[in-house]
Order: structure tokens, then C-alpha cells, then sequence
């Protein structure tokens, strides 16, 4: 037999959501992550609650998905106990737009993470959280890759050596931008180039005009008697002054315990609260450099991957409304980049553009996704939520 995989998620959910919690399963299974579900899960003549403490236990973590129905469940609330007396993170992927109430006390301090938008960059961040929390690192697989080695067997299963978690290289301090990626250059002082420029045209200039002149008006002898030439005295002559030169101004060096950009520049909120807090300083020095090494390593798709790290800049991590918020968001980030960096994961390719839908195509896909919810839903006696 082959090895079971080292990371999987343990998804606590409402018998209603079934049909989510499968969908969810697969799109994960393409980043090398697999699921623990009740109550299909649970082994023939085995304890239904020992057979969950089991599969928590030996779960990463427990993916909520978290809905009206499940805030008031019984059983995910005792999923949730289990889960925090483990010691297991709790990652809540919120279905519906409401806040907790039944289960608040548990996810009091967990980072929600939406499946009404942008589905496929939270199955990314799922993944990515979960071989955090498991310390592996899996290559991403395409779905036509998924095809071609699905009848390969048990035997390319017991030949495929085990991943091993590569050592994390210590960062070292990066003072440019990683989304430029360009050395810092000295600054020119054009302003002085072109006053120097317009004085040295002014002076050619006039120069050329004195000679026209001179050479058009006749030139009257000079008598030397009448006109006796004077001495020059070599002490009295002036000399002009030549003109000071400004030298470049050198780049002011960053601080060796500050971000990766420079602080007087900041004028976004996130910045703000980057440059006064000092573990988050630190976090963005590493994501910098980290960024730089993925963008070596990306090759061809190196465009591909600065585009993606600029929308998740503005789109992730400056909507962020607190300090925890942007920790957990870089550090999820910094994981995906690493593992781009060391070959282990390709670039994703970018999210297809939305198309246009209008009410009433929407509310012919609600009535669909209702009736399907309905047809898929599992009775209430054989599931625990």
C-alpha cells in the first residue's frame, strides 16, 4: 500500500453543505491536500466519536464552513471543542455573510476566510495554510496531471519518495521594493543640469550674436599717440570664480530593523501600521527577499507572478483591519513564495475574468444551487450535524 499523504484537513460541516464540502475537497486535492469527512469517513462498526477525536487528531487542522446552520449545530460546536483541546487551528471559510453567535467563543481569534468571492484564491490560501500547519510542501498539479497518473497505481504511489521539508533559509535584510525588483540609483538633481545648460546656451548665444555685429560695423583707425595703450597690471585682473558642481546625493540607507521601504515615504494605512509595528517590519523584510528569490526562480512566468503579487498586495493585504490580520496574511504569502522559490510549486495561473450575469440569470442559478442543496442534502439520522 502506499503512504497516506502527511497533509490533510479535517472539515466540520452541516449535512446541508455536503455538496460544498465535496467541491472543496476536490479543488484541494490539486495542491496535495486531502479531507476527513462525517460520516463518510468513519469505518465500518467503528465509534462515530471516536472515529472523529481520531480524525482530528491526526488532521492538521479543522476547515469550518461556516453557515446559519452550522453556528447552531450541536455537533460542530463539539467538533470545535475537540479541535481546541488538540490543539488543532480552526480555518473558518465563511459561506454567508453573517456573524457568529453560537460558536463566537471559538472563533473569537481566527482569521475568516470568504467563499462568496474569489473561490479559487481561498482554496490557494487553504492550501497553503495547511502545509504551513503540516510542515510539508507539495507540487501543484494540474487537473489534466491528475488524469494521466490516476491509473497509475499503488506501485508509482510506493515509488514516489516522501516530500521532505526543506530548511528555511535565515532572511537577510532587503532595503528595495520588492514589487519594482530594481537596484536604488542615485538621484540626479536635474534641475541644476538644465540651469547650467540654459546659461551655457544664453552665453554660445550671445557670443554669436557680438561677432555678427562687430563684423558688419567698419572698424575706424586708431591713432597710437593719441590713444596710448595702458599697462596692464596682472595683479588687478580677475580671475572668474567657477561655478560649484552639485555632487549626486547618495540614497539614505534604511534602517537594518525596518520594512523594506523606505517609512517617509509611506502613505497608505497598512504602511503605516507596518513601520510602527516591529514584528510586522520584520515579516516584510522577508517577504522581500523571499520575493526576490521567487521571481529568479519563476523564469518565463516572472510577470505573471509580479501581477499577482501587486493585486494580493492591494487586494489581501491592505484590506486587512488589524495587526494579527496582516501577520497571518504575510506569512501564508511568504510560505506560497518559498515554495515557488525552491521549484516545489508553479506559478498559479491567473483567475478568469467574470462574466457578465444579469438578475434574472442570477436568480435562475439561486433557485438551481437551492434545489441542488436539497436533492444532495444527507437525512438528519445519518449524519452528526
Amino acid at each position: 500500500m502506499g503512504q497516506e499523504p502527511a497533509t490533510q484537513l479535517f472539515i466540520s460541516h452541516h449535512s446541508s453543505k455536503l455538496p460544498i464540502a465535496l467541491e472543496l475537497e476536490k479543488s484541494l486535492a490539486k495542491y496535495g491536500v486531502t479531507c476527513w469527512l462525517a460520516p463518510r469517513d468513519v469505518e465500518p462498526g467503528e465509534a462515530f466519536d471516536m472515529a472523529i477525536k481520531r480524525a482530528i487528531d491526526e488532521s492538521c487542522a479543522t476547515l469550518l464552513l461556516f453557515c446559519s446552520k452550522s453556528d447552531k449545530s450541536p455537533h460542530v460546536k463539539r467538533e470545535l471543542i475537540l479541535a481546541d483541546s488538540s490543539r488543532k487551528a480552526i480555518i473558518p471559510v465563511r459561506l454567508e455573510e453573517l456573524a457568529p453567535d453560537e460558536l463566537a467563543y471559538h472563533l473569537a481569534s481566527s482569521q475568516w476566510i470568504d467563499w462568496l468571492e474569489q473561490r479559487e484564491s481561498t482554496i490557494e490560501r487553504v492550501a497553503a495554510k495547511a502545509h504551513q500547519l503540516a510542515g510539508t510542501v507539495q507540487k501543484t498539479m494540474t487537473v489534466d496531471d491528475l488524469i494521466e497518473h490516476s491509473g497509475d497505481g499503488e506501485a508509482d504511489e510506493a515509488e514516489a519518495p516522501e516530500p521532505q521539508p526543506e530548511p528555511e533559509p535565515e532572511p537577510e535584510p532587503v532595503y528595495e521594493e520588492y514589487d519594482d525588483w530594481e537596484p536604488e540609483k542615485p538621484q540626479t538633481n536635474w534641475l541644476l543640469i538644465a540651469s547650467i545648460a540654459g546659461l551655457v546656451v544664453a552665453m554660445v548665444a550671445g557670443f554669436l550674436i557680438w561677432t555678427t555685429m562687430s563684423a558688419d560695423e567698419p572698424v575706424s583707425p586708431v591713432d597710437p599717440v593719441e590713444n596710448p595703450a595702458e599697462p596692464v597690471d596682472d595683479d588687478k585682473v580677475e580671475e572668474p570664480e567657477p561655478e560649484p558642481v552639485a555632487k549626486p546625493v547618495a540614497p539614505k540607507p534604511l534602517p537594518p530593523d525596518g520594512p523594506s521601504f523606505d517609512c517617509t515615504k509611506a502613505s497608505q494605512r497598512i504602511e503605516f501600521l507596518i513601520c510602527n509595528t516591529p514584528e510586522l517590519a520584520k515579516l516584510d523584510r522577508t517577504l522581500s527577499s523571499v520575493y526576490k528569490s521567487a521571481m529568479s526562480a519563476a523564469g518565463p512566468n516572472a510577470p505573471r507572478l509580479q501581477r499577482q503579487q501587486r493585486a494580493w498586495r492591494t487586494e489581501t493585504r491592505d484590506t486587512c483591519p488589524d495587526t494579527a490580520c496582516v501577520a497571518t496574511i504575510v506569512r501564508e504569502r511568504i510560505a506560497i513564495l518559498r515554495a515557488i522559490a525552491a521549484g516545489n510549486l508553479d506559478v498559479p495561473r491567473d483567475p478568469p475574468r467574470p462574466e457578465f450575469k444579469s438578475q434574472f440569470s442570477d436568480a435562475f442559478n439561486n433557485d438551481g444551487e437551492r434545489a441542488f442543496e436539497e436533492n444532495m442534502a444527507v437525512p438528519a439520522e445519518q449524519s452528526p450535524n
